[in-house]
């Protein structure tokens, strides 16, 4: 389900919104000391005052979503999978918010091995998972992040 590509183009994404950031910083760092340097030293003031609200907004709402994935991603790509054999209970219709990271699906099965059910989540990116409640599944996970299924 994850592969490098989804990797490498969420770890360009995230270089993107970063350099986007510095320059937004550095544009108003430069206008602020350049008005510093002159007589009206309230106007470079307000640039570095403005300057830096708009980066830590930019950051806020397109830099820290990014980054939030980004290590979402590294962690499942570099991280331990563990096999879980399971029956699907239940698919949620809608994504949920959850782990304070993205949306997931939700699945609620029931283990083969322990006889207990667990709630497993399947990235929104990657669409609604196409399976039957039901059927069998073997789940590859990290924690509780489904990485990939695979049909019995």
């Amino acid at each position: 389900m994850y592969n490098e590509t989804d990797y490498n183009e969420i770890k360009g994404q995230l270089n993107k919104t970063v350099i986007l950031v510095a320059v937004i910083f550095l544009a108003f760092l430069i206008l602020s000391i350049a008005f510093m340097l002159r007589l009206p030293r309230w106007i470079g003031a307000v640039f570095m005052s403005f300057g830096v609200c708009l980066t830590i907004f930019v950051w806020g709402v397109y830099g820290s979503p990014v980054y939030n994935y980004y290590r979402h991603i590294k962690d499942i790509m570099h991280g331990r999978i563990r096999k879980t054999r399971g029956t699907v209970v239940k698919i949620t219709e809608e994504p949920v918010y959850k782990d304070n990271l993205l949306l997931f699906y939700e699945i609620l099965i029931k283990d083969e091995e322990d006889d207990v059910e667990r709630i497993l989540l399947y990235d929104e990116n990657k669409g609604k998972p196409a399976m039957e409640e039901g059927e069998s599944y073997l789940f590859h996970t990290y924690q509780n992040f489904i990485t990939n299924i695979e049909s019995l």
